[in-house]
Order: structure tokens, then C-alpha cells, then sequence
């Protein structure tokens, strides 16, 4: 019988005259080669769905089209998230793709964090962005972060943090840990968004991923 792990309790987490086809074609393979893609990482417990879709997907994509393309993908065992598991999937999510952008909510950007500093080499990325992120203490070693965590992720940039003051998962005082050891780290504390951030649009987050992404993308 496989001894029973301490677990991080989260609730689930909770976008006349048609061209010749030869120039659609060319126009269509311009797009993809400039689209950015921003990788979502949801939350533990299975996600909530907007359509058939993960719903930080529909909410960001609407907005960051047509530079920016999102992916949000349903992460393994999501109820009963293992690091290791979390962890070699966003490799995978990763791998291929050209300097994507990362956003994390929840659980999903704790371990994100914790990939980063664990990972090297690090994959080159046009910014992290993270979203109610739990920090975990010693009585959660597998999702812990290495005491210096800091120091190895001094170079991220831009790495930005929301947290909400009505966040009824994750305290406040969790974004000021992370405040103390991150000094480049960028942070927005918003009101009225709950843990989830389930809403129809995350403006602060786009015009972030819009100005400071970009900036890095050359």
C-alpha cells in the first residue's frame, strides 16, 4: 500500500472577389511564423472548461490575438498533482517551441517557479507571468522551493505576480515571501478577483504580456 502523501489543498481552479488560394496560403503561414506562443499552466484540480477549453484559453486569447497565440492545456492527474509529473509535461509543452511565454495560476505557477529553478539549462522564454501563487513551506517538501530560489532565478525577466486582496486560497502575506527573494520581480495586487480569476478579461495581464513579452522577443 503506497503511504499517503501531505498534499497542498486547493479547490479546483478552478479565449466578390476572393484572393488567389496561393496568397491565402502565404498570408496564413505569415501569421503562424509570427504568432508568439503563451503556455498556461492551470491550477490543481480538474480545470474549469469554457466550451471544451480550459478557460484561461478563451479569456486570453481573445485579447492577445493575432500576435500572440495560447495554449492551455489540462496538466496530469489534476485532483492529485505530482510535481514530477507537472514537471516533465511542461518540459514537453516546452520543448519546440521559440522563447514562449509562461503564465502559471495557482498550483500550476508554484510549480512553474520551482521548474525554473531546477532546470538546467534553462529554456530561453519571453517572460513569466504568475497568478495567486501558493508558497510552499517545508511541510510540502515536493513542492517547495530550493532555499535559494532566489538566487537562481535572479536572470527571469520580466517575471510578474498578481495576487488578489479577496484571494480566499492563498493569503497575501504569500506574495510578500515571494516579494522579499525576488527583487526583480514586477507585482500587481488587484481586488475583486477571487483565487480562481475566472472573469470575462484579465486586462492587466494583457497589456503586461503585450508590453513586456514583447520587448524580449527579439
Amino acid at each position: 500500500m503506497r503511504p499517503q502523501r501531505l498534499r497542498p489543498q486547493l479547490k479546483r481552479d478552478p479565449l466578390d472577389g476572393a484572393p488567389p488560394p496561393i496568397l491565402l496560403s502565404v498570408l496564413t503561414q505569415s501569421s503562424q511564423v509570427k504568432a508568439r506562443t503563451v503556455l498556461v499552466i492551470h491550477g490543481a484540480g480538474e480545470p474549469r472548461r469554457r466550451g471544451s477549453k480550459v478557460y484561461w484559453e478563451p479569456m486570453l486569447q481573445k485579447d492577445l490575438r493575432p500576435e500572440f497565440r495560447v495554449r492551455a492545456p489540462r496538466m496530469p492527474q489534476p485532483d492529485d498533482p505530482e510535481y514530477r509529473r507537472w514537471a516533465r509535461r511542461i518540459e514537453q509543452l516546452i520543448a519546440g517551441t521559440a522563447r514562449p511565454v509562461l503564465v502559471g495560476h495557482s498550483f500550476g505557477a508554484s510549480v512553474l517557479l520551482k521548474y525554473l529553478a531546477e532546470t538546467t539549462p534553462r529554456p530561453p522564454l519571453a517572460g513569466v507571468f504568475l497568478i495567486a501563487t501558493p508558497f510552499w513551506g517545508p511541510d510540502f517538501p515536493e513542492f517547495a522551493l530550493p532555499p535559494d530560489f532566489g538566487a537562481r532565478l535572479r536572470d527571469v525577466s520580466p517575471l510578474c505576480m498578481y495576487h488578489t486582496r479577496d484571494d480566499g486560497e492563498v493569503p497575501l502575506d504569500h506574495l510578500e515571501r515571494y516579494r522579499r527573494s525576488l527583487p526583480q520581480v514586477f507585482v500587481r495586487v488587484l481586488d475583486g478577483r477571487g483565487h480562481e480569476f475566472n472573469q470575462a478579461h484579465f486586462p492587466e495581464l494583457v497589456a503586461d504580456i503585450r508590453q513586456l513579452a514583447v520587448e524580449r522577443a527579439v
